[in-house]
Protein backbone atom coordinates (compact mmCIF):
# COMPACT_ATOMS: atom_id res chain seq x y z
CA UNK A 1 0.00 0.00 0.00
CA UNK A 2 1.36 3.44 -0.94
CA UNK A 3 0.28 7.06 -1.13
CA UNK A 4 -0.59 6.57 -4.80
CA UNK A 5 -3.37 4.20 -3.70
CA UNK A 6 -5.29 5.38 -0.66
CA UNK A 7 -7.68 2.80 0.82
CA UNK A 8 -10.83 3.83 2.66
CA UNK A 9 -13.14 1.78 4.86
CA UNK A 10 -16.65 2.20 6.30
CA UNK A 11 -17.15 1.15 9.93
CA UNK A 12 -20.57 1.64 11.57
CA UNK A 13 -21.49 4.29 8.96
CA UNK A 14 -18.24 6.21 9.53
CA UNK A 15 -15.67 6.60 6.76
CA UNK A 16 -11.97 6.01 7.43
CA UNK A 17 -8.66 6.25 5.63
CA UNK A 18 -6.11 3.50 6.10
CA UNK A 19 -2.84 5.39 6.54
CA UNK A 20 -0.33 3.87 4.08
CA UNK A 21 2.60 3.94 6.51
CA UNK A 22 3.19 0.60 8.27
CA UNK A 23 3.57 1.30 11.99
CA UNK A 24 4.01 -2.31 13.15
CA UNK A 25 3.33 -5.97 12.42
CA UNK A 26 1.59 -8.85 14.15
CA UNK A 27 3.45 -12.01 15.09
CA UNK A 28 0.91 -14.31 13.44
CA UNK A 29 1.49 -15.28 9.80
CA UNK A 30 -1.88 -14.54 8.19
CA UNK A 31 -2.70 -15.36 4.59
CA UNK A 32 -5.61 -12.99 3.97
CA UNK A 33 -5.08 -9.48 2.55
CA UNK A 34 -8.39 -7.91 3.52
CA UNK A 35 -8.44 -4.71 5.55
CA UNK A 36 -9.51 -5.56 9.10
CA UNK A 37 -10.36 -3.01 11.81
CA UNK A 38 -8.75 -3.88 15.15
CA UNK A 39 -8.31 -2.35 18.56
CA UNK A 40 -4.77 -2.45 19.95
CA UNK A 41 -4.52 -3.06 23.69
CA UNK A 42 -1.78 -3.69 26.19
CA UNK A 43 -1.80 -7.35 27.16
CA UNK A 44 -1.50 -6.57 30.87
CA UNK A 45 -5.06 -5.19 30.83
CA UNK A 46 -6.46 -8.66 30.14
CA UNK A 47 -3.60 -10.76 31.52
CA UNK A 48 -5.63 -12.15 34.41
CA UNK A 49 -9.24 -11.28 33.52
CA UNK A 50 -11.34 -9.08 31.25
CA UNK A 51 -12.59 -6.94 34.13
CA UNK A 52 -10.67 -3.86 32.90
CA UNK A 53 -11.46 -4.42 29.23
CA UNK A 54 -14.95 -2.93 29.01
CA UNK A 55 -14.07 0.26 30.97
CA UNK A 56 -11.02 0.67 28.72
CA UNK A 57 -13.09 0.43 25.51
CA UNK A 58 -15.76 2.72 26.94
CA UNK A 59 -13.05 5.28 27.72
CA UNK A 60 -11.80 5.09 24.13
CA UNK A 61 -15.26 5.78 22.80
CA UNK A 62 -15.82 8.65 25.22
CA UNK A 63 -12.63 10.60 24.54
CA UNK A 64 -11.90 9.75 20.91
CA UNK A 65 -14.01 10.63 17.86
CA UNK A 66 -12.08 8.17 15.67
CA UNK A 67 -12.63 5.03 17.73
CA UNK A 68 -15.94 3.22 17.17
CA UNK A 69 -17.31 0.00 18.58
CA UNK A 70 -16.67 -1.75 15.25
CA UNK A 71 -12.92 -1.74 15.94
CA UNK A 72 -13.31 -3.96 19.02
CA UNK A 73 -14.42 -7.11 17.19
CA UNK A 74 -10.77 -8.02 16.68
CA UNK A 75 -7.91 -7.32 19.07
CA UNK A 76 -4.13 -6.87 18.76
CA UNK A 77 -2.29 -7.32 22.05
CA UNK A 78 1.13 -5.82 22.73
CA UNK A 79 3.53 -6.61 25.54
CA UNK A 80 6.21 -9.04 26.73
CA UNK A 81 5.86 -12.65 25.42
CA UNK A 82 4.63 -14.03 28.75
CA UNK A 83 1.86 -11.42 28.99
CA UNK A 84 0.88 -11.94 25.35
CA UNK A 85 0.32 -15.66 25.83
CA UNK A 86 -1.91 -15.23 28.90
CA UNK A 87 -3.80 -12.28 27.44
CA UNK A 88 -4.44 -14.03 24.14
CA UNK A 89 -5.86 -17.14 25.79
CA UNK A 90 -8.05 -14.95 28.03
CA UNK A 91 -9.57 -13.08 25.08
CA UNK A 92 -10.00 -16.15 22.88
CA UNK A 93 -12.26 -17.56 25.58
CA UNK A 94 -14.40 -14.40 25.29
CA UNK A 95 -15.41 -15.16 21.67
CA UNK A 96 -13.66 -12.23 19.96
CA UNK A 97 -13.58 -12.58 16.17
CA UNK A 98 -9.79 -12.71 16.23
CA UNK A 99 -6.99 -12.05 18.70
CA UNK A 100 -3.52 -11.21 17.40
CA UNK A 101 -0.26 -10.34 19.13
CA UNK A 102 2.51 -7.85 18.37
CA UNK A 103 5.88 -6.96 19.83
CA UNK A 104 5.42 -3.27 18.82
CA UNK A 105 5.61 -2.03 22.42
CA UNK A 106 5.79 1.65 21.44
CA UNK A 107 2.41 1.73 19.71
CA UNK A 108 -0.27 3.44 21.83
CA UNK A 109 -3.56 1.63 22.37
CA UNK A 110 -6.44 2.61 20.08
CA UNK A 111 -8.04 1.91 16.70
CA UNK A 112 -5.95 0.50 13.85
CA UNK A 113 -6.29 -1.47 10.65
CA UNK A 114 -4.63 -4.75 9.72
CA UNK A 115 -3.61 -5.24 6.09
CA UNK A 116 -2.24 -8.73 6.03
CA UNK A 117 0.22 -8.82 8.90
CA UNK A 118 0.86 -5.06 8.79
CA UNK A 119 -0.60 -2.57 11.27
CA UNK A 120 -1.78 0.83 9.97
CA UNK A 121 -3.21 3.85 11.75
CA UNK A 122 -6.91 4.66 11.33
CA UNK A 123 -7.67 8.24 10.22
CA UNK A 124 -11.29 9.35 10.19
CA UNK A 125 -12.49 11.30 7.15
CA UNK A 126 -14.55 14.44 7.75
CA UNK A 127 -16.24 16.37 4.91
CA UNK A 128 -15.07 19.95 4.44
CA UNK A 129 -18.61 21.20 3.84
CA UNK A 130 -17.62 24.77 4.76
CA UNK A 131 -15.14 24.71 1.84
CA UNK A 132 -12.47 26.05 4.18
CA UNK A 133 -9.52 23.90 3.05
CA UNK A 134 -7.48 24.08 -0.14
CA UNK A 135 -6.29 20.54 0.54
CA UNK A 136 -5.76 18.16 3.41
CA UNK A 137 -2.42 16.52 4.16
CA UNK A 138 -1.09 13.25 5.51
CA UNK A 139 2.36 12.76 7.03
CA UNK A 140 4.48 10.32 5.01
CA UNK A 141 5.69 8.78 8.27
CA UNK A 142 2.81 8.56 10.73
CA UNK A 143 5.19 8.27 13.69
CA UNK A 144 7.71 10.94 12.63
CA UNK A 145 5.70 13.51 10.63
CA UNK A 146 8.42 15.60 8.99
CA UNK A 147 7.14 15.52 5.41
CA UNK A 148 3.52 15.76 4.27
CA UNK A 149 1.63 14.51 1.25
CA UNK A 150 -1.23 16.70 -0.05
CA UNK A 151 -4.53 14.88 -0.37
CA UNK A 152 -6.70 17.42 -2.20
CA UNK A 153 -8.39 14.79 -4.36
CA UNK A 154 -10.18 12.90 -1.59
CA UNK A 155 -13.87 13.46 -2.26
CA UNK A 156 -16.88 12.52 -0.20
CA UNK A 157 -19.35 9.95 -1.43
CA UNK A 158 -21.61 12.71 -2.76
CA UNK A 159 -18.73 14.16 -4.79
CA UNK A 160 -19.33 17.60 -3.31
CA UNK A 161 -16.69 18.21 -0.68
CA UNK A 162 -13.09 17.34 0.01
CA UNK A 163 -12.58 15.09 2.99
CA UNK A 164 -9.99 15.86 5.66
CA UNK A 165 -8.27 12.94 7.38
CA UNK A 166 -7.98 13.07 11.18
CA UNK A 167 -5.95 10.66 13.37
CA UNK A 168 -7.11 9.12 16.61
CA UNK A 169 -6.60 11.22 19.72
CA UNK A 170 -5.37 8.06 21.43
CA UNK A 171 -2.16 8.09 19.39
CA UNK A 172 -0.78 11.18 21.16
CA UNK A 173 0.01 11.93 24.77
CA UNK A 174 1.19 15.43 25.79
CA UNK A 175 4.46 15.65 27.69
CA UNK A 176 6.72 18.49 28.86
CA UNK A 177 8.78 18.03 25.69
CA UNK A 178 5.68 17.75 23.44
CA UNK A 179 2.99 19.91 25.08
CA UNK A 180 0.97 20.18 21.84
CA UNK A 181 0.91 16.42 21.23
CA UNK A 182 -2.32 15.47 19.48
CA UNK A 183 -3.42 19.07 18.87
CA UNK A 184 -5.16 19.06 15.49
CA UNK A 185 -4.68 22.27 13.57
CA UNK A 186 -4.68 23.79 10.11
CA UNK A 187 -2.41 26.36 8.45
CA UNK A 188 -3.29 29.30 6.26
CA UNK A 189 -1.65 28.67 2.90
CA UNK A 190 1.11 31.21 3.37
CA UNK A 191 3.16 28.72 5.44
CA UNK A 192 5.59 26.46 3.62
CA UNK A 193 4.99 22.82 4.55
CA UNK A 194 7.53 20.19 3.54
CA UNK A 195 6.17 18.10 0.66
CA UNK A 196 3.38 20.48 -0.40
CA UNK A 197 3.03 23.55 -2.56
CA UNK A 198 2.33 26.96 -1.10
CA UNK A 199 -0.47 28.26 -3.33
CA UNK A 200 -1.23 31.73 -1.94
CA UNK A 201 -4.68 31.10 -3.50
CA UNK A 202 -3.05 32.05 -6.81
CA UNK A 203 -2.88 29.78 -9.85
CA UNK A 204 0.11 31.75 -11.11
CA UNK A 205 1.97 31.34 -7.80
CA UNK A 206 1.12 27.63 -7.70
CA UNK A 207 2.23 27.24 -11.31
CA UNK A 208 5.62 28.89 -10.77
CA UNK A 209 6.90 27.27 -7.58
CA UNK A 210 7.57 23.60 -6.84
CA UNK A 211 6.58 21.72 -3.70
CA UNK A 212 8.50 22.90 -0.66
CA UNK A 213 11.42 20.89 0.68
CA UNK A 214 11.36 22.53 4.11
CA UNK A 215 8.59 23.66 6.42
CA UNK A 216 8.33 27.19 7.74
CA UNK A 217 10.18 27.57 11.04
CA UNK A 218 6.92 28.11 12.92
CA UNK A 219 5.25 25.10 11.29
CA UNK A 220 8.28 22.97 12.16
CA UNK A 221 8.10 24.17 15.75
CA UNK A 222 4.46 23.09 15.94
CA UNK A 223 5.33 19.65 14.56
CA UNK A 224 8.23 19.19 16.98
CA UNK A 225 5.95 20.06 19.89
CA UNK A 226 3.53 17.35 18.75
CA UNK A 227 0.85 19.26 16.83
CA UNK A 228 -0.81 17.48 13.91
CA UNK A 229 -1.22 19.60 10.78
CA UNK A 230 -4.33 18.44 8.92
CA UNK A 231 -4.21 20.74 5.90
CA UNK A 232 -3.90 24.16 4.29
CA UNK A 233 -6.80 26.61 4.47
CA UNK A 234 -8.12 29.18 2.04
CA UNK A 235 -7.62 32.89 1.95
CA UNK A 236 -10.61 35.00 0.93
CA UNK A 237 -10.62 35.99 -2.73
CA UNK A 238 -12.47 39.02 -3.98
CA UNK A 239 -14.16 40.19 -7.15
CA UNK A 240 -15.06 43.77 -7.93
CA UNK A 241 -18.68 44.75 -8.28
CA UNK A 242 -19.85 46.33 -11.52
CA UNK A 243 -19.43 49.87 -10.28
CA UNK A 244 -17.98 51.85 -8.69
CA UNK A 245 -14.62 50.12 -9.09
CA UNK A 246 -13.57 50.67 -5.48
CA UNK A 247 -16.26 48.40 -4.07
CA UNK A 248 -15.64 44.74 -3.38
CA UNK A 249 -17.65 41.62 -2.70
CA UNK A 250 -16.41 38.33 -1.29
CA UNK A 251 -15.86 35.62 -3.87
CA UNK A 252 -14.91 31.96 -3.48
CA UNK A 253 -14.69 32.40 0.26
CA UNK A 254 -15.38 29.73 2.88
CA UNK A 255 -18.78 29.52 4.55
CA UNK A 256 -19.10 31.34 7.85
CA UNK A 257 -20.76 28.68 10.07
CA UNK A 258 -22.43 31.23 12.35
CA UNK A 259 -26.00 32.48 12.02
CA UNK A 260 -27.67 31.69 8.70
CA UNK A 261 -24.31 30.64 7.15
CA UNK A 262 -24.49 33.41 4.54
CA UNK A 263 -22.52 35.99 6.51
CA UNK A 264 -19.07 37.03 5.29
CA UNK A 265 -16.22 35.05 6.90
CA UNK A 266 -14.04 38.12 6.29
CA UNK A 267 -10.40 37.88 5.22
CA UNK A 268 -7.83 36.87 4.63
CA UNK A 269 -7.36 34.04 7.16
CA UNK A 270 -11.01 33.24 6.59
CA UNK A 271 -10.51 29.55 5.89
CA UNK A 272 -8.60 29.00 9.13
CA UNK A 273 -11.29 30.85 11.10
CA UNK A 274 -14.30 29.20 9.44
CA UNK A 275 -12.79 25.74 9.90
CA UNK A 276 -12.18 26.20 13.63
CA UNK A 277 -15.56 27.84 14.18
CA UNK A 278 -17.43 25.07 12.34
CA UNK A 279 -15.52 21.82 12.92
CA UNK A 280 -15.49 20.31 16.41
CA UNK A 281 -12.79 17.86 15.31
CA UNK A 282 -10.32 20.73 14.85
CA UNK A 283 -8.51 22.09 17.94
CA UNK A 284 -6.78 25.26 16.69
CA UNK A 285 -5.92 27.13 13.53
CA UNK A 286 -3.06 29.32 12.42
CA UNK A 287 -3.06 32.26 10.03
CA UNK A 288 -1.21 35.49 9.50
CA UNK A 289 -2.10 39.13 10.05
CA UNK A 290 -0.89 42.32 8.44
CA UNK A 291 -3.98 44.52 8.15
CA UNK A 292 -6.60 42.58 10.09
CA UNK A 293 -6.37 39.11 8.57
CA UNK A 294 -6.65 37.46 11.99
CA UNK A 295 -8.72 40.03 13.88
CA UNK A 296 -11.46 40.39 11.28
CA UNK A 297 -12.15 36.64 10.74
CA UNK A 298 -12.14 36.09 14.51
CA UNK A 299 -14.76 38.80 14.89
CA UNK A 300 -16.96 37.44 12.10
CA UNK A 301 -16.65 33.76 13.03
CA UNK A 302 -16.99 34.13 16.81
CA UNK A 303 -13.48 33.11 17.83
CA UNK A 304 -10.73 34.34 20.13
CA UNK A 305 -7.56 35.41 18.36
CA UNK A 306 -4.20 36.98 19.01
CA UNK A 307 -2.08 39.14 16.75
CA UNK A 308 1.19 39.00 18.68
CA UNK A 309 4.00 41.51 18.55
CA UNK A 310 6.47 41.63 15.69
CA UNK A 311 9.32 39.14 16.25
CA UNK A 312 7.18 36.96 18.50
CA UNK A 313 8.18 34.08 16.24
CA UNK A 314 10.31 33.46 13.19
CA UNK A 315 8.75 34.38 9.84
CA UNK A 316 11.18 32.18 7.90
CA UNK A 317 9.31 30.06 5.36
CA UNK A 318 6.19 32.24 5.45
CA UNK A 319 5.16 34.26 2.40
CA UNK A 320 5.19 37.79 3.79
CA UNK A 321 3.20 40.73 2.42
CA UNK A 322 5.00 43.29 4.55
CA UNK A 323 8.02 42.72 6.81
CA UNK A 324 6.86 45.67 8.93
CA UNK A 325 3.27 44.53 9.48
CA UNK A 326 3.05 40.74 9.04
CA UNK A 327 2.95 38.41 12.04
CA UNK A 328 1.79 34.87 12.72
CA UNK A 329 -1.77 34.91 14.09
CA UNK A 330 -3.60 32.30 16.16
CA UNK A 331 -7.26 31.35 16.61
CA UNK A 332 -8.87 29.54 19.54
CA UNK A 333 -12.42 28.66 20.54
CA UNK A 334 -11.67 29.73 24.09
CA UNK A 335 -9.10 31.91 25.81
CA UNK A 336 -7.62 28.83 27.49
CA UNK A 337 -7.20 27.09 24.12
CA UNK A 338 -5.61 30.22 22.67
CA UNK A 339 -3.27 30.61 25.65
CA UNK A 340 -2.22 26.97 25.43
CA UNK A 341 -1.21 27.28 21.77
CA UNK A 342 0.38 30.72 22.12
CA UNK A 343 2.37 29.93 25.26
CA UNK A 344 3.89 26.81 23.71
CA UNK A 345 4.63 28.15 20.23
CA UNK A 346 5.35 31.89 20.38
CA UNK A 347 8.49 33.53 21.71
CA UNK A 348 6.83 35.39 24.57
CA UNK A 349 8.48 37.20 27.43
CA UNK A 350 7.94 35.63 30.84
CA UNK A 351 9.28 38.61 32.79
CA UNK A 352 5.86 40.00 33.73
CA UNK A 353 5.06 39.68 37.43
CA UNK A 354 1.75 41.57 37.59
CA UNK A 355 -1.10 42.84 35.42
CA UNK A 356 -1.25 46.28 33.76
CA UNK A 357 -2.54 49.02 36.05
CA UNK A 358 -4.49 51.14 33.55
CA UNK A 359 -7.33 50.71 31.07
CA UNK A 360 -7.17 53.28 28.27
CA UNK A 361 -10.56 54.01 26.69
CA UNK A 362 -10.00 56.15 23.53
CA UNK A 363 -12.92 58.49 22.83
CA UNK A 364 -11.68 58.76 19.23
CA UNK A 365 -13.33 55.35 18.63
CA UNK A 366 -16.15 55.22 21.19
CA UNK A 367 -19.06 55.16 21.60
CA UNK A 368 -19.69 52.71 18.81
CA UNK A 369 -22.31 53.63 16.19
CA UNK A 370 -24.11 50.34 16.86
CA UNK A 371 -25.73 50.51 20.34
CA UNK A 372 -25.81 46.71 20.66
CA UNK A 373 -22.09 46.55 19.90
CA UNK A 374 -21.44 49.34 22.40
CA UNK A 375 -23.37 47.45 25.06
CA UNK A 376 -21.08 44.46 24.61
CA UNK A 377 -18.03 46.73 24.85
CA UNK A 378 -19.34 48.26 28.07
CA UNK A 379 -19.98 44.84 29.56
CA UNK A 380 -16.49 43.66 28.66
CA UNK A 381 -14.81 46.80 30.02
CA UNK A 382 -16.80 46.48 33.26
CA UNK A 383 -15.54 42.91 33.73
CA UNK A 384 -11.98 44.01 32.99
CA UNK A 385 -12.27 46.89 35.49
CA UNK A 386 -13.47 44.51 38.16
CA UNK A 387 -10.69 42.02 37.44
CA UNK A 388 -7.88 44.61 37.50
CA UNK A 389 -9.40 46.71 40.28
CA UNK A 390 -9.12 49.94 38.29
CA UNK A 391 -11.43 52.26 36.34
CA UNK A 392 -11.04 53.09 32.69
CA UNK A 393 -9.23 56.27 31.73
CA UNK A 394 -11.12 58.07 28.99
CA UNK A 395 -8.82 59.93 26.65
CA UNK A 396 -8.86 61.49 23.20
CA UNK A 397 -5.69 60.71 21.27
CA UNK A 398 -6.36 63.60 18.90
CA UNK A 399 -6.74 66.08 21.76
CA UNK A 400 -3.65 64.75 23.51
CA UNK A 401 -1.73 65.17 20.23
CA UNK A 402 -2.86 68.80 20.03
CA UNK A 403 -1.69 69.42 23.60
CA UNK A 404 1.82 68.06 23.04
CA UNK A 405 2.48 67.48 19.33
CA UNK A 406 5.86 66.20 18.17
CA UNK A 407 7.98 68.76 16.37
CA UNK A 408 8.16 66.55 13.28
CA UNK A 409 4.38 66.90 12.74
CA UNK A 410 4.79 70.61 11.86
CA UNK A 411 1.46 71.45 13.44
CA UNK A 412 -0.60 68.85 11.54
CA UNK A 413 -3.50 67.22 13.43
CA UNK A 414 -3.02 63.54 14.23
CA UNK A 415 -5.46 62.25 11.61
CA UNK A 416 -3.91 64.38 8.90
CA UNK A 417 -0.36 63.50 9.87
CA UNK A 418 -1.05 59.75 9.69
CA UNK A 419 -3.46 59.90 6.73
CA UNK A 420 -1.30 57.70 4.48
CA UNK A 421 1.43 56.44 6.77
CA UNK A 422 0.26 52.92 7.56
CA UNK A 423 -1.87 51.82 4.61
CA UNK A 424 0.21 53.35 1.82
CA UNK A 425 3.52 52.11 3.22
CA UNK A 426 1.97 48.66 3.66
CA UNK A 427 0.78 48.70 0.02
CA UNK A 428 4.32 49.58 -1.06
CA UNK A 429 5.53 46.48 0.77
CA UNK A 430 2.69 44.42 -0.75
CA UNK A 431 3.73 45.40 -4.27
CA UNK A 432 7.52 45.26 -4.03
CA UNK A 433 7.51 42.17 -1.86
CA UNK A 434 6.38 40.27 -4.96
CA UNK A 435 8.83 41.85 -7.44
CA UNK A 436 10.78 38.59 -7.60
CA UNK A 437 7.60 36.56 -8.19
CA UNK A 438 6.47 38.79 -11.04
CA UNK A 439 9.85 38.84 -12.75
CA UNK A 440 10.33 35.06 -12.45
CA UNK A 441 6.84 34.39 -13.75
CA UNK A 442 7.39 36.73 -16.71
CA UNK A 443 10.71 35.07 -17.51
CA UNK A 444 9.30 31.55 -17.20
CA UNK A 445 5.97 31.91 -19.00
CA UNK A 446 6.44 35.03 -21.12
CA UNK A 447 3.46 36.82 -19.60
CA UNK A 448 2.51 38.71 -16.48
CA UNK A 449 0.77 36.78 -13.69
CA UNK A 450 -2.94 37.39 -13.17
CA UNK A 451 -3.21 39.76 -10.24
CA UNK A 452 -6.93 39.92 -9.48
CA UNK A 453 -8.93 42.89 -8.17
CA UNK A 454 -7.54 42.97 -4.64
CA UNK A 455 -3.95 42.65 -5.78
CA UNK A 456 -4.61 45.20 -8.49
CA UNK A 457 -6.00 47.51 -5.83
CA UNK A 458 -3.25 47.12 -3.23
CA UNK A 459 -0.49 46.65 -5.77
CA UNK A 460 -1.90 49.59 -7.72
CA UNK A 461 -1.56 51.79 -4.66
CA UNK A 462 1.82 50.32 -3.79
CA UNK A 463 3.49 50.71 -7.16
CA UNK A 464 2.48 54.38 -7.28
CA UNK A 465 4.24 55.10 -3.98
CA UNK A 466 7.80 56.29 -4.54
CA UNK A 467 10.69 55.15 -2.38
CA UNK A 468 11.03 58.67 -0.93
CA UNK A 469 7.31 58.69 -0.03
CA UNK A 470 7.63 55.23 1.47
CA UNK A 471 10.53 56.31 3.68
CA UNK A 472 8.55 59.39 4.70
CA UNK A 473 5.55 57.25 5.71
CA UNK A 474 7.77 54.90 7.69
CA UNK A 475 9.30 57.87 9.48
CA UNK A 476 5.84 59.22 10.34
CA UNK A 477 4.96 55.89 11.93
CA UNK A 478 8.16 55.93 13.96
CA UNK A 479 7.40 59.48 15.16
CA UNK A 480 3.93 58.35 16.22
CA UNK A 481 5.34 55.35 18.09
CA UNK A 482 7.73 57.52 20.10
CA UNK A 483 4.99 60.04 20.84
CA UNK A 484 2.61 57.27 21.91
CA UNK A 485 5.18 55.72 24.27
CA UNK A 486 5.84 59.09 25.88
CA UNK A 487 2.26 60.38 26.13
CA UNK A 488 -0.24 57.47 26.22
CA UNK A 489 1.43 54.44 27.75
CA UNK A 490 4.71 52.59 27.45
CA UNK A 491 6.48 49.38 28.31
CA UNK A 492 6.89 48.40 31.93
CA UNK A 493 9.43 45.93 33.37
CA UNK A 494 6.85 44.36 35.70
CA UNK A 495 3.75 44.27 33.48
CA UNK A 496 5.33 44.33 29.98
CA UNK A 497 2.86 47.15 29.23
CA UNK A 498 1.57 49.55 31.84
CA UNK A 499 -1.89 49.75 30.29
CA UNK A 500 -4.48 47.95 28.16
CA UNK A 501 -6.13 49.96 25.41
CA UNK A 502 -9.66 49.02 24.37
CA UNK A 503 -10.20 49.19 20.61
CA UNK A 504 -13.28 48.39 18.51
CA UNK A 505 -13.06 46.02 15.60
CA UNK A 506 -15.75 45.70 12.96
CA UNK A 507 -19.43 45.97 13.67
CA UNK A 508 -22.08 43.72 15.16
CA UNK A 509 -24.30 44.36 12.15
CA UNK A 510 -24.98 41.46 9.75
CA UNK A 511 -22.70 41.47 6.72
CA UNK A 512 -23.78 39.21 3.90
CA UNK A 513 -21.03 37.72 1.78
CA UNK A 514 -22.69 38.62 -1.54
CA UNK A 515 -23.37 42.27 -0.69
CA UNK A 516 -20.80 44.88 -1.67
CA UNK A 517 -18.75 46.42 1.11
CA UNK A 518 -18.91 50.11 1.87
CA UNK A 519 -16.89 52.44 -0.34
CA UNK A 520 -13.17 52.30 0.34
CA UNK A 521 -11.56 55.50 -0.98
CA UNK A 522 -8.00 55.17 -2.23
CA UNK A 523 -7.01 58.83 -2.04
Amino acid sequence: MGFDRIITQIITSTKYLVHPHIVGTILENVQFQEITPVVLLEAKIVQESTEKLVPQLNLFQRIDDVYKEGFSNSVVLTGPPEELAIGQSTLVAQNFSAVYTSSALDLPPGPYFLHGSNIHQAWRLYPDYLDAFIFGVLPENALQPQRSVPRGSIQGDDGMWKEIAVPSRLYSRPSPERPLAGTRLCLKDIFHLNGTKTTMMSRAYTELYLAQEESASYAQKLIEKGAIILGKTKMTQFASSDEPTDQWIDFHCPTNPRGDEYQSPSGSSSGAAAALAGYSWLDASVGGDSAGSIRAPATCNGLFSIRPSIESTSMDGIVVNSPHFDVVGLFGRSLSDLYHLASHSLDLSDNATTFPSKIIYPLDFFPHSNPHHQAMVDEFVGILESFLGVKRVEISLAERWEQCPPLEANGKPLKQYLAKSAFWSMCYDYYHGFDDFRSKYQATFGKRPFEGPVLNYRWGVGKDVTLDEYNEYRQELEVFRRWFDENIFSKDPHTMSEAIMIMPYGSANPKYRDVANELFPIS
